[in-house]
């Protein structure tokens, strides 16, 4: 079977209705209309095993999800890829565990309406996009974990079989993942992912992530990141701050005893305002541990990162579009005051 996977798909925008949720309606500013938010689950339509003409069914859906489909079904080399992928007996199997995992997700679903609906108090002009899932299947884990969330201004997408990989791990598609990499694909994180993503690549797409810099410090990036991540913690007031960082509860509980630990680690190293993304890369990469503090979870630049935005954000009092305007990275840290307790 091809490795192919239908985040490939996404080459076109098509708006469409589906089924009022009274607990999933927003108003689209653009259109002074209420809209749903429901997740419109493409994996149901590609594996309904109920359907005798394939061909048929996907021409009945098309319009529907025409965002996932990069041409029409009667390329009949692009029909044969859709047809494997949907019959391939390990990606059956893995929608039946998929199913079984989340046989809805009316709770993302409203999770993501509200906060769009925070969302919008600072950034008015939102325009509210469709939501989709669909199945990933066979790729490198790198790459599929770095695609697991598509998101842009008229659509956002989940690949969810990324977040059942817990169930999935006698599947020869999905077995590759680490152990550090599936701790962070469940569902407490889906959302905060979603709109983490949606923020960076939707709302701030006019502000370039400095983060995309060669000559970046340090400080730069884990700064970004924080507004990030503190943004999140407004936008989404039940998610768990575990959650929205991507840690565990006890990968949390490190980050928290530690927090001293860490922060004079970077200092003692002079790594604040380094440059050199090789002598820091450990501060702010996916991995099992952050190298040099031992029994610590990675990405500990993003927790003080974190730590330092919050901080900031109770001294200025700025909205969220202010936060994420301000650019000097240094100047937030100063006037955060942030000097962790030991």
């Amino acid at each position: 079977m091809k490795k192919i996977f239908f985040f490939s798909f996404l080459l076109c925008v098509f708006f469409f209705s589906c089924s009022k949720d009274k607990k999933s309606i927003v108003v689209d500013p653009s259109t002074g209309k209420e809209v749903t938010m429901n997740i419109n689950r493409f994996e149901d339509v590609l594996f309904d095993k109920n359907q005798q003409d394939f061909k048929a069914h996907l021409q009945a859906n098309y319009e529907n999800y025409k965002p996932l489909f990069n041409t029409t079904l009667d390329n009949q080399e692009y029909f044969k890829v859709i047809s494997e992928f949907a019959t391939d007996p390990e990606m059956i199997s893995a929608y039946v565990q998929v199913k079984k995992r989340y046989p809805n997700l009316d709770w993302a679903s409203n999770q993501i309406t509200n906060a769009f609906s925070i969302l919008l108090e600072d950034y008015p002009n939102t325009k509210i996009p469709k939501l989709y899932s669909l199945m990933f299947g066979p790729a490198e884990f790198s790459y599929s974990y770095s695609k697991r969330i598509i998101a842009q201004k008229d659509f956002i997408v989940i690949a969810i079989d990324l977040y059942a990989i817990k169930s999935l791990q006698d599947n020869k598609f999905y077995a590759q993942f680490p152990k550090y990499i599936t701790l962070m694909l469940d569902s407490a994180y889906m959302v905060p992912d979603i709109m983490n993503s949606y923020l960076r690549n939707v709302t701030t797409e006019n502000i370039p992530l400095v983060e995309q810099t060669i000559d970046a410090s340090l400080c730069d990036i884990i700064v970004e990141r924080g507004k990030y991540y503190y943004a999140l913690t407004k936008i989404l007031p039940n998610s768990s701050i575990s959650s929205i960082l991507r840690y565990t509860p006890e990968q949390m509980d490190w980050a928290e005893k530690n927090e001293y630990n860490i922060w004079g680690f970077i200092i003692q190293n002079g790594l604040l305002y380094s440059k050199d993304r090789v002598q820091y890369m450990n501060m702010i990469s996916e991995g099992p541990t952050t190298k040099g503090l031992n029994g610590s979870p990675s990405r500990l630049g993003d927790y003080i990162g974190f730590k330092i935005v919050e901080k900031y954000m109770k001294q200025t009092n700025k909205s969220l579009k202010e936060m994420f305007e301000t650019k000097d990275s240094k100047e937030i840290l100063n006037k955060s005051t942030y000097k962790p307790k030991k």
